[in-house]
């Protein structure tokens, strides 16, 4: 039995979910609905994980958000955080709510911050929309792209792009370390030899216990490495 285009997660409910299954079925895709361990949205081996902006908040501050993150890196070859929601509307929820200091600048920045960093500790794309017509388009379309056959122009582009520095392309080709990550390690250590012992990575910032480990397997392991794919709870 052929598998699904599209598996949204059983317990996904809302207006998003019901917009990204009539727009997957129209555009042809096929659609299941699945319990998901990780994501809300699984595209073969990529997944998509939808938040609004107080979702996005929240989970940010009580830690549920980089759990999530660290899950959807060891169990998917890529994966898209996808946030939607008007921070006009956020702001007049949060007022009625009774916070007094709740701004537009203030949860833009708020927003523009927790985006970056996910951006800059993971290797993850974030897709930022007001409009829920706009967040199930991008859901549709990403598998779209993330199928696309190779060009007749030429080759698809790689997923990494080659730097001027060996040492970076071969740290950038370990699953869950981006450009970000490899400069770091770089940066404090100086050189791979270094990141074979255990303080000196600890020292990296934003590189957690599961890189790490991983990062110490590819560099001493005189067998095989396979990357293992558990769920954080």
């Amino acid at each position: 039995m052929a598998k699904p285009d599209l598996i949204i997660d059983s317990n996904e409910r809302g207006t998003l979910c019901e917009s990204v299954e009539r727009r997957a079925e129209k555009a042809g895709m096929t659609v299941a609905r699945q319990v998901l361990v990780v994501g809300d949205y699984q595209l073969g081996g990529a997944c998509v994980e939808a938040k609004s902006i107080s979702d996005l908040f929240q989970s940010s501050h009580n830690g549920h958000l980089w759990r999530q993150l660290d899950n959807m890196d060891a169990n998917y070859e890529r994966f898209f955080l996808l946030v939607h929601g008007s921070i006009e509307k956020h702001v007049s929820i949060m007022k009625n709510k009774g916070s007094k200091n709740v701004t537009y600048s203030r949860v833009q920045s708020e927003l523009i911050g927790t985006i970056a960093r996910i951006m800059s500790d993971f290797n993850c794309q974030v897709f930022y929309t007001p409009h829920i017509s706009e967040a199930a388009m991008f859901v549709v379309k990403l598998h779209d792209k993330l199928h696309k056959p190779a060009s007749k122009h030429g080759a698809q582009a790689v997923r990494r792009v080659a730097s001027n520095d060996i040492r970076m392309d071969v740290l950038m080709a370990i699953p869950s370390v981006g450009r970000e990550i490899a400069e770091r390690l770089l940066d404090k250590c100086g050189s791979i030899e270094e990141m074979a012992f255990p303080e000196s990575l600890k020292q990296v910032k934003g590189l957690g216990e599961a890189r790490r480990k991983l990062l110490m397997k590819v560099l001493t392991s005189e067998e095989e490495v396979r990357q293992e794919r558990k769920v954080r709870r």
